[in-house]
C-alpha cells in the first residue's frame, strides 16, 4: 500500500469517525436544548426535526466515508464521484449548523452552549467536507 492510500484511507476513517462525533454532540447537547427553549413566537419542534435530519445527513454521510475507507485497495469508478458528493453535503450540513449557530447566539444566555457547539460542529463539518473531496483526488484510481 502506498503512502497515498494509507492517507487517503486514514484521513476517510477519521472523517467518517469526525461526522458520527457531530452527530452525537447535536443530539446529546444541541437537540435537549433547542427543545427545552421556549422563546416567544418559536417553533422548537420544527428545529429538532431539522437537527435530526442534519443527523441523519451526518451518519449517512459518514457510513459512506467509512465503506469507501475500508473498500478495495484501489477505488473504483464510483467512488471519486461518491466522495465529491459526499463532501459537498457535509459542507452544507456545516453551512446549517453555522446558520442555527447564529441564530441561537441572539436567544439568550440558555441558548449559548447550544450555539458554541453548533459552532464547533459546523467546523468540523468544513473540515470532513473539505478532507473528503481532497480524498477523492488524492485516491489512487484503477487503471
Amino acid at each position: 500500500m502506498t503512502a497515498r492510500q494509507t492517507f487517503c484511507r486514514r484521513s476517510l476513517l477519521t472523517s467518517a469517525a469526525l461526522l458520527v462525533m457531530v452527530a452525537l454532540v447535536v443530539a446529546v447537547i444541541v437537540i435537549p436544548q433547542v427543545g427545552a427553549e421556549a422563546s416567544r413566537g418559536g417553533t422548537p419542534q420544527m428545529a429538532v426535526t431539522a437537527f435530526w435530519v442534519n443527523i441523519g445527513f451526518a451518519l449517512l454521510s459518514a457510513l459512506a466515508l467509512f465503506l469507501v475507507a475500508i473498500g478495495s485497495r484501489v477505488a473504483n469508478r464510483a467512488s471519486r464521484p461518491l466522495l465529491i458528493l459526499v463532501g459537498l453535503v457535509v459542507l452544507f450540513l456545516g453551512i446549517a449548523c453555522f446558520d442555527a449557530a447564529s441564530a441561537y447566539m441572539s436567544h439568550g444566555p440558555a441558548m449559548r452552549t447550544a450555539a458554541r457547539s453548533l459552532f464547533i460542529c459546523g467546523a468540523v463539518d468544513f473540515f470532513v467536507g473539505i478532507m473528503a473531496i481532497v480524498a477523492a483526488f488524492l485516491l489512487p484510481m484503477k487503471t
